[in-house]
Parts: structure tokens; C-alpha cells; sequence
């Protein structure tokens, strides 16, 4: 027998259960980056290691960050101000810490991949021999190309910063 009632009709906009498991089950096995994205990311952080070590002097490593087909537009204006604001508010310190490194120390053998999400584009890389030196990195797609846009303290959010 059928009710007299009349049936509510379904407002609902969301797919079946079946569609969205399928969804769910693509969007887990699809991710906006690769391992390849990750190695861009170490070869920014290991070159300017390599750039550290070679020559200690800030305005000369900025100038190489800044020429960097690594880093986005948005970085480098963002470290640019760090370091202006840093002078301005003490012209003969500076800086107390370099914000690439989020530290006045670092690994000088380099760094390797620590964790990589994929679906972020988010990594933490460690020290190669200062295993407890940890660092957060973020990659952005632009226009096709792989590059970094957060790394220390530029452009990290200071909650997902790792902590010393």
C-alpha cells in the first residue's frame, strides 16, 4: 500500500553517495603536486645553502633570492620588506635572523625532505646533519611552473612555522 501523504521532494543539491565516493576516491589518488615540485623546492633552499656558505654578506643573497626562477613575485616582495623594516627599525642591526632560514643558524651541509603534502604543495625539510633543524616550505603553480612561495618566516603562517 502506498501513503496518502505526499512525498517530500529532495531539495538536496549534493550527488548520490555512489558519485561522491567515486569524487572522493579520484581527488585521493589525483595531487596538484609531485615529487619533481618537491626537488625544486630542496634545490631553492640547498642553492641558497650553497650561496650562504660562499658569502655571508645579506645584500649580495638577497640579490641572488630576488633573480631566482624559484620564487614567486609575491616572496620576493614579501622578503624585500622584511629586510626594508628591519633596517628601518635598526639601521645598524638589521636583521636578527635570516627569514629564508627563520634562524640566525643553519645546516651548512643542507637540507633533505622531511614531509611533503601533495595536495598543498606544503614541505618541511631537515637539516642533512642537524636533523632537528626543520624548516616549512610552500609551493604554488603558476602558469604551469612549480615554484616557491612561503619558506621560514616569509609568507608561513607562524602556526604552521616549525618550532626550534
Amino acid at each position: 500500500m502506498s501513503s496518502c501523504k505526499p512525498q517530500k521532494q529532495n531539495t538536496n543539491t549534493q550527488p548520490t553517495d555512489a558519485i561522491t565516493t567515486e569524487q572522493n576516491s579520484l581527488s585521493a589518488s589525483t595531487s596538484l603536486f609531485t615529487e619533481e615540485d618537491a626537488n625544486k623546492a630542496l634545490a631553492f633552499i640547498n642553492s641558497y645553502v650553497d650561496r650562504c656558505n660562499q658569502n655571508r654578506e645579506l645584500n649580495s643573497n638577497m640579490e641572488w633570492v630576488y633573480s631566482s626562477k624559484l620564487t614567486t613575485p609575491s616572496f620576493n616582495a614579501t622578503l624585500k620588506a622584511i629586510i626594508d623594516q628591519a633596517y628601518k627599525d635598526d639601521p645598524e642591526l638589521g636583521l636578527e635572523a635570516d627569514p629564508i632560514f627563520d634562524a640566525q643558524d643553519y645546516p651548512e651541509a643542507g637540507f633533505e625532505l622531511d614531509t611533503f603534502d601533495k595536495q598543498k604543495g606544503a614541505l618541511v625539510v631537515k637539516g642533512k646533519n642537524w636533523a632537528d633543524f626543520r624548516l616549512a616550505l610552500q609551493l604554488v603553480k603558476v602558469n604551469g611552473a612549480t615554484l616557491v612561495d612561503g619558506c621560514g618566516s616569509i609568507r608561513i603562517p607562524e602556526n604552521e612555522r616549525t618550532e626550534r
